[in-house]
């Protein structure tokens, strides 16, 4: 099986500084690799940072070899330039000569990849050798390439200086075959894909190994997104709801709203909004939209499930009171387990202090995933002696463990009660609006409905993964710090993730493209960088909006960084929506405002404030050697930020599907909470 990607891509719209140009001579700027005796070498190039990569060198060698191209199973890169210009009558001689170029340097292609570093030389003996680290290197006076290897697809990136054009390479195994993926990006002219599949030319080809598919993607733009109904934290929805959708292909004129794959209500202006009765009592529902363009020509879908339950990992000592049984002092232990959707339980286990007393395990629980239950034991438990305590521990089949344990006197034992643990990120500051480090449970004070509950846990930053959201502004007009600031956010990015952190990356100018899906693989991250491709108008409202849409309920501590240099002018979407969303969703972003000189936009201001984050302004006056300091030293500012996250947890007497809506506040006087944010069960 192959994968393709799209032949032809719609038009970018053209940023009016630049002039036009045609296909062929679009085509004839980047066309072209290096002659054998120019070709790039390790130690070509300077940059900062170190991108790595996460691969090991017996994967990146089942690209080795000389391979042949297969015509039957390879697409025709003239075939897509004639169905660009609608016509091979309407091709020009450049262009058509362009293409038959281009057609026979796909004839072959040679690879010799080592660990650190990959050569690539096509039929006509033009080479190109990098190192394998994804970061950029400058080869000749209008160019720069950077390729990067993980998850067995390598791509190489091969980008004009003067930003208005890209050129991307992508490479993978797919069983004895090997499969070339050539995309043209250019600000002026249509996108141009093709794919081109070679075969061995020895028919002895190396192994393949495994291929991550999702790595193999084009950053095509969503059509459309749903913007969930609003709730409080925890909150099943049932009844009437108003559901709207983020719309980013401009030519959808008609939204439909379906509940469970049956229609329900549709929208033809903007805002797309509808109303759509769910449910009633509350239950799991999947509620869809799909986007339409003018002769009912479906362009896009997204989908969501509603009163989806999603419990932390966790074990409570529900209830514990005394037994007699057969004249022999005996226990009754009512404990409350919570499964991650994701994981499976194994066993838990009932302890007397450090003798364990009984063991539960349910085979249709590790294969049904079911809301939180209780576990009732009955067990004797001898002559108690003073301090003797009853501990209850839960092991998920992956090694995970969670324990509870409460004192075994008569005077403590209680009443079952129904709890749900409830997790809260917060960021303290003091007096001078600097984060706190040295915070303990007694610092805090939590009630829920009038009703104190004590804190059960404090977690560290350390001790819980962050999900970092960054959205950058590619539009025409950050050209001038565009080299400077993919440098500093590959640094951030390195100083910010933990081992277990995970990371997206939007990017949007006048519309917006998912660069890249949450993962842990920081050297992908900086890979994708190097797809960023500067030009266009500013969409900022949806850019904002469809980064805070991805957090979705993934569980971790949560923050988004937006950098931008330009008030908006392209969104689709409306300021109230995003704010409305925003306040909702309740994480903290930071925005970089860069070289904004007017003040910046009231939405702005407004977001940063009550998410929790921040707003810096990078002056426009600065010389342009000091922009990339001041960039280093903001970044460094959400860093340590981000360092001093804590995770509050406790558990709330409210049933599952109740709104939860805790106050907290500090006992220190010299601390403030500048964000309270709910968060998704932690696993």
């Amino acid at each position: 099986m192959y994968v393709f990607m799209g032949s032809v891509r719609e038009y970018r719209p053209v940023p009016p500084m630049r002039p036009q140009t045609t296909p062929g001579a679009a085509l004839l700027a980047i066309a072209v690799w290096t002659t054998p005796e120019a070709a790039v070498h390790s130690q070509a190039g300077s940059a900062q940072g170190t991108a790595g990569t996460d691969s090991d060198a017996a994967s990146i060698a089942t690209l080795n070899g000389t391979w042949v191209r297969n015509d039957e199973l390879s697409e025709d890169p003239i075939d897509q330039l004639t169905a660009i210009v609608g016509g091979r009558s309407r091709i020009t001689a450049s262009s058509l000569e362009v293409a038959e170029r281009l057609s026979e340097r796909r004839r072959s292609a040679r690879i010799q990849a080592e660990s650190d570093r990959i050569l690539i030389e096509n039929a006509r003996r033009e080479s190109i050798h990098l190192p394998v680290d994804g970061l950029p290197r400058r080869y000749t006076a209008d160019r720069t390439s950077a390729a990067y290897f993980g998850g067995g697809v390598l791509e190489v990136v091969t980008s004009g200086t003067d930003l208005a054009w890209q050129w991307i390479e992508t490479y993978y195994r797919s069983g004895d075959r090997l499969v070339h993926v050539t995309e043209l990006r250019n600000l002026t002219v249509p996108d141009l894909n093709f794919t081109t599949v070679y075969d061995h030319a020895e028919a002895r080809p190396p192994p393949a190994g495994p291929v991550d598919v999702e790595r193999i993607r084009s950053d095509e733009p969503p059509a459309i997104r749903i913007v969930p109904p609003r709730g409080s934290y925890r909150e099943f929805l049932s009844g009437p709801v108003e559901v709207q959708a983020l719309v980013i292909d401009p030519l959808i004129h008609t939204v439909e709203f379906l509940l469970d794959g049956k229609l329900v209500n549709q929208a033809r202006k903007r805002p797309f909004k509808a109303r759509v009765r769910l449910s009633h009592p509350p239950r799991e529902e999947t509620l869809e939209v799909r986007g339409y363009r003018d002769g009912r020509a479906h362009v896009g879908t997204d989908r969501i499930v509603l009163n989806r339950l999603h419990s932390p990992f966790a074990v409570q000592i529900a209830a514990l009171r005394p037994l007699v049984a057969g004249g022999a002092s005996a226990v009754s232990v009512a404990a409350r387990v919570s499964v991650p959707r994701a994981a499976a339980l194994a066993r838990v286990e009932f302890y007397l202090s450090d003798r364990r007393l009984a063991t539960f395990e349910d085979p249709d629980w590790k294969e049904i995933q079911r809301e939180p239950r209780t576990i009732r034991v009955e067990a004797p438990v001898g002559d108690v002696e003073p301090g003797d305590f009853i501990r209850v521990v839960a092991r998920l089949a992956d090694g995970r463990e969670r324990e509870d344990a409460e004192l075994l006197q008569e005077a403590e034992y209680s009443g079952e009660v129904d709890v749900q643990l409830v997790q809260l990120q917060i960021l303290a500051v003091d007096r001078d609006g600097e984060p706190v480090g040295d915070l303990q449970p007694a610092d805090f004070e939590i009630h829920e409905n009038g009703e104190r509950r004590p804190v059960e846990n404090l977690h560290a930053s350390n001790d819980v993964p962050l999900l970092l959201g960054i959205a950058i502004d590619s539009s025409g007009s950050m050209t001038k710090v565009w080299q400077r600031l993919q440098t500093v956010v590959r640094m951030f990015m390195a100083a910010a993730l933990a081992t277990d952190d995970r990371a997206f990356l939007v990017d949007f100018d006048d519309t917006v493209r998912f660069l890249q899906p949450l993962t842990d693989s920081k050297p992908l991250l900086s890979g994708r960088l190097n797809r960023l491709l500067v030009g266009g108008g500013t969409a900022l409202n949806d850019g904002l909006l469809f980064s805070l849409l991805h957090f979705g309920r993934e569980p971790g501590r949560r923050a988004l960084v937006v950098v931008t240099d330009g008030n908006d002018a392209d969104s689709r979407s409306k300021a109230a929506q995003v704010s409305d969303f925003a306040d909702w969703m309740g994480v903290p972003i930071y925005l970089i405002a860069v070289g904004w000189s007017a003040p910046p936009p009231i939405l702005v201001r407004k977001l940063t404030r009550r998410t929790g984050g921040r707003l810096f302004r990078i002056h426009p006056g600065l010389p342009r050697s000091e922009v990339a300091a001041e960039m280093e030293r903001v970044f460094d500012r959400i860093n340590e930020d981000l360092r001093h996250q804590y995770v509050l947890t406790y558990y709330s007497k409210l049933a599952q599907g109740e709104a939860v809506e805790p106050e907290v506040r500090s006992l220190r006087r010299d601390v403030t909470l500048r964000s309270i944010l709910p968060l998704q069960g932690l696993e």
